[in-house]
């Protein structure tokens, strides 16, 4: 080495903190696709105890998807003016107050205010650790946008076997009270290591000396003007976007949270139901990674409708579920191909519109998805109660899918 690159290296140090940052943001991505999956292991105890209806319950799991959106917006906007660290801080609080609420829930009323506890919570768990990584890398930004929001997939995996073992050896309140335990501690600690972006660490840390690191990893070679989020709200893509993000996450919150309903109803236990959900996020941990690595290849949107159009005919696959098999066949696919999905759109976005509004627009966008698609447990329930059956919500579902693959194609650009 020689001794210019002996000073560099004394000034900026050997380790990158970016490595630090990905590994904080993805144990917060864990902990949010954790939530998420759980829900519907719970649903069937929680729904025998009380003697609540499907669609009863199901508004549980609206309210916290309702008070999912306003958070994602606020979080975002907050956390591009004054940092992540108090934002997260007071999200890890309220997921583990929201968890506890639904211990010691005597009605469906109390029920339903612990869910959206909850997803007041929730509402900065997945914007905030996708815009956080964007900043902190540019070469390897697809991949690691990847892998940031595997989590959610590791999260599934992990969680949904633990949630179906704690009430089967506890029962649900001690499950509920487990987990949030769990869910908050882990918020808690990955948020205190948390930085917004390169230069706020090494200029602190490192003096002068650290302009080259923080071009490298951050914005370097962004080839367009940064635009503000008003001018980006007032172009046609953003809103074809977010018609892709509504379009994706509307069947995925109805098969989240009614899949192992659906696959009791087909005489397969419920054990194997909670499984199928583990083996559901961990294909969307490997969808992610490689197609978020396939994106550098062919591009987000070409990605994107691949992955939406696999999504559509492995939705319609879950009709013809009647044993173990075929059931851990469509996890797969499925898992793989919408789990790449919310990869896709989080670095499109990066992708198209620059990293100075990036919170904010994540935030936007996540809240505005969760906002609209709150209502789809509710009419997949609502639906079964009226029919007997998940036909129609299964068949609209796999709709969305394929409008979702035929609006990326077309997609370019305003700018």
């Amino acid at each position: 080495m020689s001794s210019k690159d002996d000073e560099q290296a004394h000034r900026t140090g050997v380790f990158f903190y970016g490595w630090v940052i990905a590994l904080c943001c993805t144990l917060i991505t864990i902990i949010n696709g954790g939530i998420f999956f759980t829900f519907s292991v719970f649903f069937k105890p929680v729904m025998l105890e009380f003697g609540w209806t499907r669609g009863e319950f199901a508004c549980s799991y609206t309210a916290m998807l309702v008070a999912y959106a306003p958070a994602a917006f606020v979080a975002g906007k907050v956390a591009d003016k004054r940092g992540l660290r108090p934002i997260l801080l007071l999200a890890a609080l309220l997921i583990g107050l929201g968890f506890f609420g639904c211990s010691q829930a005597p009605n469906l009323v109390f029920m339903t205010l612990s869910y959206a506890t909850i997803g007041l919570g929730l509402g900065a768990t997945l914007a905030l650790p996708t815009a956080t990584i964007q900043r902190w890398f540019v070469k390897w930004r697809g991949l690691m946008v990847g892998i940031v929001i595997a989590g959610t997939g590791v999260g599934g995996f992990i969680f949904s076997p633990l949630a179906n073992y704690l009430i089967s050896s506890g029962g649900w309140q001690m499950a509920y009270i487990a987990i949030g335990l769990i869910d908050g501690v882990v918020v808690a600690v990955a948020a205190s290591f948390l930085i917004s972006e390169p230069a706020a660490y090494y200029s602190a840390s490192h003096g002068n000396g650290t302009q080259d690191i923080v071009a490298r990893y951050r914005t370097g070679v962004v080839a367009i003007k940064p635009l503000t989020s008003t001018q980006i709200f007032r172009l046609g893509t953003f809103w074809t976007i977010a018609a892709i993000y509504v379009l994706t996450n509307m069947p995925d919150f109805f098969i989240k949270s009614h899949l192992v309903l659906h696959v009791i109803d087909q005489g397969i236990s419920s054990t194997i139901g909670a499984q199928s959900l583990g083996v559901v996020a961990g294909a969307m941990v490997v969808g992610r990674i490689t197609m978020s690595w396939v994106a550098g290849k062919i591009g987000w949107m070409n990605s994107l409708a691949i992955s939406c159009f696999v999504a559509s005919a492995s939705v319609v696959s879950l009709l013809f579920v009647r044993q173990p098999s075929t059931l851990y066949l469509f996890t797969i696919a499925y898992g793989f191909s919408w789990g790449s999905t919310l990869a896709l759109l989080g670095g499109a976005v990066g992708f198209f519109f620059g990293l100075t509004a990036l919170s904010e627009l994540l935030g936007f966008l996540f809240g505005l998805t969760v906002l609209v698609s709150a209502i789809a447990p509710f009419l997949g329930g609502l639906s079964f109660d009226l029919t007997g059956s998940y036909l129609i919500a299964i068949v609209v579902a796999a709709t969305f899918f394929a409008l979702a693959g035929i609006l990326s194609i077309f997609l370019r650009s305003s700018r």
